[in-house]
């Protein structure tokens, strides 16, 4: 219970330094997902049992985003989805593997937002989106997921032992 408390008191200080932050500290330039980065890579090494996390993190950037309630949450969970079917590959390097599966989610999950976006009524520039956001995106947040594959892992394989010798005890 107390590993829920300290990964929801995670994602909440990532969601906060994304969405209020960073655009004060970088202003209106391009800003990394770092909630799409910590759950994509927490997927990636945990499996189905990550989506909860990517879907709380998706909701704490829906409470505090202008876009449609739940754009943000789908979009984040579809994004996983498609990266974990994708996800067949013979990758040797797990840091390879989560790097290449963050690449996915932002394409994925920037794609659904862009399209949600303008669904919604919202003007959207779909040229300028993909070449002035995603794309550079493609660069930025698969090179966090180095960084957070690294920390994240030390997490994953400290809740593995925990599991196991949960499991040994009983």
């Amino acid at each position: 219970m107390r590993w829920h408390v300290g990964a929801f008191v995670v994602l909440l200080a990532l969601a906060l330094t994304e969405t209020s932050l960073l655009p004060a500290a970088i202003g209106g330039g391009l800003q990394p997902g770092l909630v799409l980065i910590a759950t994509s890579v927490w997927v990636a090494l945990r499996g189905v049992e990550g989506l909860f996390w990517v879907f709380v993190g998706g909701f704490m950037l829906d409470l505090t985003s202008n876009l449609p309630v739940g754009l943000t949450s789908l979009s984040l969970l579809l994004g996983n989805v498609v990266a974990g079917i994708l996800d067949r590959a013979p990758i040797p390097s797990a840091t390879v593997r989560a790097v290449t599966w963050v690449a996915l989610v932002t394409v994925v999950s920037y794609g659904i937002s862009i399209a949600g976006m303008a669904i919604s009524g919202l003007d959207v520039d779909v040229v300028y989106a993909m070449t002035n956001v995603i794309l550079p995106l493609l660069v930025i947040n698969p090179a966090l997921a180095i960084v957070a594959h690294v920390a994240l892992n030390q997490v994953n394989l400290r809740q593995r032992r925990r599991e196991a010798g949960r499991t040994i005890a009983l």
